[in-house]
Order: C-alpha cells, then sequence, then structure tokens
C-alpha cells in the first residue's frame, strides 16, 4: 500500500512539474514614429514614418497574470526570446514600468495624472498554452518626437508650425 501511495505522489509530482514547465517563446515587437524632421515632409517621409520598425536592442517588461515581473531585451530585428510558463503577460515599455518619461525629461515637465494614466498602459498582452502564443497588441508603441512626448505640459513643448 505504501508503494502505491508513493508512486501515487510521485506520478502528482511529475504531472504538476510537467504542466509548469518554462517552453521557450519568441515574441516580435515593432513601433511607429511620426517624422520628427524639422523641414515640411514629403509624402514619402510622411509613408515612411507609418511603416512598423524592429523595435530593437530595447528592454521590454514582462508582467504575469499572478504580478511577476520580468525583463528582456529585444534584439536587432525587434524579437524577445524568454522561457514563459502557461498564462497571461502584459508588456510593457520601460519607461512605463519604472514611471519615468518616455524621453527621459524631468516629472516637473509633465502632467503628473496624465502619466499616471500612460504608465498604466501596456502595449501588448501574451497569452501562452502549452501548444501556442497568442499576441494581442492593443496599444502599438508609438516613440513620439522629443518635443511632443505623452503629458508633456504645453510650457515646454515647441511651438506647431502654421499649416
Amino acid at each position: 500500500m505504501k508503494l502505491i501511495l508513493h508512486v501515487f505522489i510521485l506520478f502528482l509530482l511529475t504531472g504538476t512539474t510537467a504542466s509548469c514547465q518554462k517552453k521557450l517563446q519568441s515574441i516580435k515587437i515593432s513601433y511607429l514614429q511620426p517624422y520628427c524632421g524639422g523641414a515640411r515632409p514629403t509624402p514619402e517621409m510622411e509613408a515612411e514614418a507609418q511603416k512598423p520598425k524592429p523595435y530593437a536592442h530595447k528592454t521590454v517588461i514582462i508582467v504575469s497574470e499572478n504580478g511577476k515581473v520580468d525583463s528582456v531585451k529585444s534584439n536587432e530585428a525587434g524579437i524577445i526570446k524568454k522561457k514563459l510558463i502557461a498564462g497571461k503577460y502584459k508588456l510593457y515599455e520601460s519607461w512605463r514600468y519604472y514611471k519615468s518619461t518616455q524621453t527621459g525629461d524631468p516629472l516637473s515637465e509633465f502632467d503628473k495624472s496624465c502619466l499616471e494614466e500612460e504608465w498604466k498602459r501596456y502595449f501588448m498582452e501574451v497569452t501562452v498554452t502549452k501548444s501556442k502564443l497568442t499576441q494581442k497588441s492593443d496599444n502599438p508603441i508609438i516613440l513620439n518626437c522629443s518635443w511632443d512626448a505623452p503629458c508633456m505640459l504645453e510650457t515646454h513643448k515647441v511651438p506647431k508650425r502654421p499649416e
């Protein structure tokens, strides 16, 4: 009877650890950036700014549904590779997770309540199951021009040119 109990416990432990195993996942991340030059952009320049580009060599913060936090750096193609167990994850730009600004400028140059809302925004939700990974992009990464960062106070923005 003891042998059957030990075998049963071993079976349960093996089954539990197998279902919690981490599997290497690859996630492609891209961004958009508006034209930020000083001259009036040509139609080609504006079209180029609308094309997604790889989010290369950037740190991405991964938060699991139970609150576990991890980070990973993307490669030159904007791909992050991370071992993840089955579950849901939210991906954040590092400046949002660490409650900073996109430009690195002092917080005093920004609307604090607006920033608090920005910090909550994740750019992707990922669901990992035993057999697949599903990416859901809710908020695409937008790299704003340094003079037009999210929540920047009007007193610190560069005046817009007349149309």
